[in-house]
């Protein structure tokens, strides 16, 4: 079985616009440089799941403070915290 998200999508399911995201990444380089197609997926990947990973460590900062509601301070904590820091 695979892990559900909290809308109840597996991880597979997660992404973010395609098209969004390759307007990004086309944006931040210089106009001479072009970037692969399999290249620009794989970055879409990455950002993915640096989101998985950080709304996992700001779910476990809230549950530690007995908070419902993720705010932005627990983002702050978890890209603060050692066991985040250590993955990357």
């Amino acid at each position: 079985m695979e892990p559900m998200d909290i809308v109840g999508k597996s991880k597979e399911d997660a992404s973010l616009p395609k098209a969004t995201m390759k307007k990004i990444i086309k944006e931040m380089l210089p106009q001479d440089v072009r970037v692969a197609r399999d290249t620009q997926d794989l970055l879409i990947e990455c950002c993915v799941e640096f989101i998985n990973l950080i709304s996992s460590e700001s779910n476990e900062v809230c549950n530690r403070e007995e908070k419902q509601t993720i705010a932005p301070e627990h983002v702050l904590k978890a890209l603060e915290s050692g066991s985040f820091k250590q993955k990357f």
